[in-house]
């Protein structure tokens, strides 16, 4: 090996540690012994950087609830943390998330029992039907022990992907106040031939203003290969149900009179096992779409700092059900972006309102 190559496989090395050191830092293993289901459940918990140092910066954070968390709690943990925390990003509140393991998954993930079908085989079709014990587990064990342990707002947020898709919409149907918002990547509304999908589409349709708190999101993997969402329709593969069941229900779900703020992504890239992250991504986002505001939004012309920024923490504060306001640091950060591009007039509107949010914090600045 050349010095040149050695010495940047040990810089690489170096950066990697450092990475993999923070994200193990952050990343908590935890756990709680279940009455309901007589077993002991694993848990990961993702804490924000200033939570996890013991600096919070503010008193409670939202909680995003994840399925299958044996499996997904590196990607997601990290996908968040770099969207709220790196190069300034404001794409997502900083948040805790709770990554719940499985033990039998088909058990707990499904909302009732069912006979074998051409996509369920007779073994997995004996274990299905525990989802509302397992429901109760994380309502009276797991929701109430990370909100004692933990500074957790009130705000709520599950996801899940295939069975554990199922199982997030099973919940938004027989206890849709658990959560506030539901990220459902390609669910396997296939179960039951269909019967569950079609009485939860029901249920939303004959309470149009029930669900009006809520959100749902749902992300379609492409598992029939096709370009389209109307090819996938129209497919005659054997699995093709699969994405079908999936499709119906959101297109029936956006034609109906509710007031459930719904929306849904059809990835035709991806298929069912590579949906789950870009699904999360994109429904995180959608979520907190109207909550978002980038640095370049304050280079604008017509920005104005205080009502711009007051306004925006107001209502991500309303939203996240805790009181989150602007830091020095971010300000320090408008106003390097001000320089950047030479707009003295919005530079000095920023400062105005700098100084009288944090004047010690401004004149440290501005003394610099």
């Amino acid at each position: 090996m050349s010095l040149n190559r050695t010495i940047f496989f040990i810089c690489f090395l170096l950066v990697f540690a450092k990475a993999l050191t923070a994200q193990i830092t952050n990343l908590k293993v935890d756990s709680i012994s279940s009455k309901i289901l007589a077993e002991k459940r694993k848990l990961h918990i993702y804490l924000p950087s200033d939570l996890a140092e013991n600096k919070p910066k503010q008193k409670k954070y939202p909680v995003l609830y994840v399925l299958d968390g044996e499996d997904t709690h590196f990607s997601v943990a990290g996908m968040i943390n770099y969207l709220n925390e790196k190069n300034g990003n404001r794409v997502l509140p900083k948040m805790i998330i709770v990554f719940i393991h499985n033990t039998q998954r088909t058990r707990d993930l499904t909302p009732y029992p069912v006979h074998a079908s051409a996509i369920l085989p007779t073994e997995m079709a004996k274990q299905t039907g525990g989802g509302e014990k397992f429901t109760q587990s994380i309502l009276q064990e797991i929701i109430p022990y990370i909100e004692t342990k933990y500074p957790a707002s009130g705000y709520r947020a599950l996801a899940g992907h295939s069975f554990g898709g199922l199982f997030a919409l099973s919940v938004l149907k027989n206890h849709p106040d658990m959560f506030d918002d539901y990220l459902v990547m390609d669910p396997s509304l296939w179960y039951d031939e269909g019967k569950f999908a079609d009485a939860l589409a029901k249920q939303l349709k004959q309470n149009p203003t029930k669900y009006a708190d809520k959100a749902l999101f749902i992300a379609i993997a492409n598992t029939v290969n096709e370009p389209t969402i109307n090819a996938a329709l129209r497919s005659k593969a054997s699995f093709s149900t699969h994405e079908k069941e999936i499709i119906r229900f959101c297109l029936s779900l956006k034609k109906a009179k509710t007031h459930l703020p719904f929306a849904y992504q059809f990835y035709p890239k991806d298929d069912h096992g590579s949906v789950p992250l870009i699904g999360l991504y994109d429904g995180l986002r959608h979520l907190f779409q109207t909550h978002q505001m980038s640095y370049y939004d304050v280079i604008n012309p017509r920005f104005d700092p205080e009502n711009a920024i007051e306004s925006y923490y107001h209502n991500l504060s309303q939203k996240l059900k805790t009181t989150i306001q602007v830091s020095p640091e971010e300000l320090i950060y408008f106003d390097m972006f001000y320089q950047i591009n030479e707009d003295k007039t919005g530079q000095n509107k920023l400062r105005a309102y700098f100084k009288k949010r944090y004047p010690a914090e401004f004149e440290i600045h501005t003394k610099k």
